[in-house]
């Protein structure tokens, strides 16, 4: 009689026991389902929002992704830490499709956008300039050398007639750089995201003169790369990524409200200059399906040369991988 009672006892802890060790190791499992994928932005651009609106409406765990979202000041920084592999993914412009070429150990993987319609220029609300013709000769701020800013300012002169240098672009590093040069006069206009310009718009600082979306028409304003590594260790990661990147671009279409508000809080934009900039901007260059246009590969090549980042353009097929996306013909 006695003997049974603790080792029943016993038992029934045991089974308490393994019960909630099944739970835990439960957990753990689901909880390891989920790969973790660092991902890197350059600049603010609202289409990049979408990262975090995945966050919101929990797309990524539904696709077994655990993703962080990091944003750098700017292309270059963002290369520097895909090289370091202190990112997974990144994403940079069409531009930044040199870097992998100058020994950054990434590859193009999708085009997710494709003219450059986040690109505005703005000049003080009491400039002579009124119009694209009133630019020629003018100083244009833009981010760093090498940039999609400085490169745009570069074609539109080009377009216009007046040469790569007719419309001088001059690096001044961040928005808030650049609005203290505009406010000095120390240059006539800069080239800024849609979403800050129409903020700084509203508050009287600034008025829009044009978006560049309008002019250049054949481009990858916005490119995804993964390092080299992901690639081969886990393509099935980053095929995950783009299938949850597109599911929240449809979200972002049947929740625009949302999609605005997240934009706001993730880029400090009022919630105004935040839809205003999701109409204008992000659902006019969004990429359905990141398939890369031949064409606007052709405008790569020659902008990388334009801008003097390469002397020798490589074939297409060398500045981007098809693996993750459709082919367009």
């Amino acid at each position: 009689g006695n003997m049974t009672t603790p080792s029943l006892f016993h038992h029934r802890r045991w089974i308490a026991f393994t019960g909630s060790l099944l739970i835990i190791l439960a957990i753990a499992a689901s909880a390891r389902a989920e790969t973790k994928l660092r991902v890197g932005k350059s600049g603010g651009p609202l289409l990049l929002t979408l990262v975090e609106l995945g966050q919101h409406a929990k797309i990524w765990p539904g696709v077994g992704l655990d993703v962080e979202s990091i944003e750098f000041a700017g292309e270059a920084k963002t290369m520097q830490a895909l090289t370091a592999g202190a990112i997974d993914l990144g994403f940079g412009s069409g531009i930044g499709m040199a870097f992998p070429l100058k020994g950054v150990p990434a590859t193009a993987v999708a085009a997710v956008s494709n003219p450059p319609n986040m690109l505005a220029l703005i000049v003080p609300p009491a400039s002579p300039i009124k119009s694209v013709d009133d630019l020629k000769g003018k100083t244009i701020g833009v981010s760093t050398v090498g940039s999609l800013t400085e490169w745009v300012v570069k074609e539109l002169s080009r377009q216009r007639g007046w040469g790569v240098g007719g419309i001088r672009a001059l690096p001044v590093g961040t928005p808030t750089d650049a609005m203290a040069a505009m406010t000095t006069g120390q240059i006539d206009g800069s080239v800024t995201g849609v979403g800050n310009a129409f903020t700084a718009q509203e508050a009287g600082k600034a008025r829009i003169v044009l978006t560049f979306g309008d002019y250049i028409k054949t481009f990858h304003a916005n490119v995804l790369y993964a390092t080299n590594t992901l690639i081969a260790q886990n393509p099935q990661a980053i095929a995950a990524f783009l299938k949850g990147w597109f599911q929240t671009l449809a979200y972002a279409h049947a929740h625009p409200d949302v999609a605005a508000q997240v934009a706001a809080e993730t880029e400090h934009l009022s919630l105004t200059a935040a839809t205003a900039a999701y109409d204008k901007e992000v659902f006019s260059m969004a990429s359905t399906n990141g398939a890369f246009d031949p064409a606007a590969i052709e405008v790569v090549r020659r902008a990388l040369k334009e801008t003097g980042v390469m002397q020798d353009v490589p074939p297409a097929e060398k500045l981007y991988s098809s693996q993750f996306v459709p082919v367009k013909n």
